[in-house]
C-alpha cells in the first residue's frame, strides 16, 4: 500500500477546511502578517463574540486614508486558521469576515473586486466613497449579504440590476445616490422583503420672499411689492402659500375659471365663497 507523506496529507486537509470556510486559504505567516499591516495603517479586526473565527473588521473608525491595496489583504485572512489556536490542540476553525465597514475609507471600484471573494460577508458599508455602478457588480457573489449601505456614494440604477441578485439582502441604504425611484420601484419587485431606506427628501428651494425674510428686509421683486401694497401675497413667488382655487390661478400665471370666481371678478369683486377673509 502506497504512503503518502504527512505533508502532503496536511495541506489536503487544510484546502479541505479553507474551501469549507468560503474563500482561499492563507498560510497562518500570511494571514498574520496581512493582520500586522491593517492594525498599523488603523484597522480595527475583532471577532463578532468571544471565541469566535467570525470576525468584523472596521476601517472607518481608524483607517480613513485606506484605500485599495489595503483591502486587497483582507483575502489573507478569509479562511485562515484562527488564532491564537485552540489550547487543546483540536483544529482551528477558519476566519471568517462577516462584517466590513469601508465607510469614508479613499477606496475605488478597483476595491470591490477583492471585497466580493468574501462571500461570507453579511454587512457591508460603503458609505461616502468613490464606488460606482461598475465596482458594485463585483459584489454579485455574495450571497449573504444581508445589509448593504451605499450612501453618498456614485452609484445609481445600472447598480440595483446587480443587487437584485442579492436574494438574502434585507435593507438598503441609498441616501445622496443617483438611484431613481423608478430604480428603487424595480428593486422591491425583485426584493419584495427588502427595506430601501433613501432618507427625507430635501426641502423645496426657499422662495424670493422667504429669502428676503430670512436676512431680515422685505422682498424687492416689482410683482412682490405690488402684492404687499394690494394686502396680498404673490402668489407666483410663492405658489406653497396658495392655498384657495384664485390663489393657486395666480401661482400658474392665470385667472381663475371657476364661474362664481369669473362673475365676481366681472363685478370688479373677489369671490368670498372661494376666497373667504384670512383672520
Amino acid at each position: 500500500m502506497r504512503r503518502f507523506p504527512v505533508l502532503v496529507l496536511t495541506s489536503c486537509l487544510a484546502l479541505l477546511v479553507g474551501t469549507a470556510a468560503g474563500g482561499p486559504v492563507a498560510a497562518p505567516a500570511d494571514a498574520d502578517a496581512a493582520q500586522a499591516k491593517l492594525a498599523a495603517a488603523g484597522v480595527s479586526i475583532l471577532p463578532v463574540a468571544q471565541g469566535s473565527a467570525e470576525l468584523t473588521v472596521n476601517f472607518a473608525v481608524g483607517a480613513p486614508k485606506a484605500g485599495d491595496a489595503e483591502v486587497a489583504l483582507l483575502l489573507a485572512l478569509q479562511g485562515a486558521p484562527a488564532n491564537p489556536p485552540p489550547a487543546d490542540g483540536a483544529t482551528a476553525a477558519a476566519r471568517t469576515i462577516v462584517e466590513l465597514d469601508l465607510g469614508g475609507t479613499a477606496i475605488t471600484d478597483a476595491a470591490l473586486a477583492a471585497v466580493g471573494k468574501l462571500p461570507t460577508l453579511r454587512r457591508l458599508v460603503l458609505r461616502q466613497t468613490a464606488i460606482s455602478d461598475a465596482g458594485v457588480k463585483s459584489l454579485s457573489g455574495l450571497a449573504a449579504l444581508e445589509s448593504l449601505n451605499l450612501w453618498g456614494t456614485k452609484v445609481g440604477d445600472d447598480a440595483l440590476a446587480t443587487i437584485a441578485r442579492l436574494k438574502r439582502l434585507q435593507r438598503i441604504y441609498l441616501w445622496q445616490t443617483a438611484v431613481t425611484d423608478a430604480g428603487c420601484k424595480r428593486l422591491q419587485q425583485a426584493l419584495p422583503k427588502l427595506a430601501i431606506q433613501r432618507g427625507a427628501k430635501p426641502p423645496p428651494p426657499q422662495s424670493c420672499c422667504e429669502q428676503a425674510k430670512a436676512a431680515s428686509k422685505e422682498c424687492d421683486h416689482p410683482c412682490c411689492v405690488a402684492a404687499v401694497a394690494a394686502g396680498t401675497t404673490c402668489f407666483k413667488c410663492n405658489p406653497t402659500r396658495a392655498t384657495t382655487c384664485c390663489e393657486k390661478a395666480s401661482a400658474a400665471g392665470k385667472e381663475c375659471d371657476h364661474p362664481c370666481c369669473v362673475e365676481a371678478r366681472g363685478a370688479g369683486k373677489v369671490c368670498e365663497k372661494c376666497n373667504p377673509p384670512k383672520k
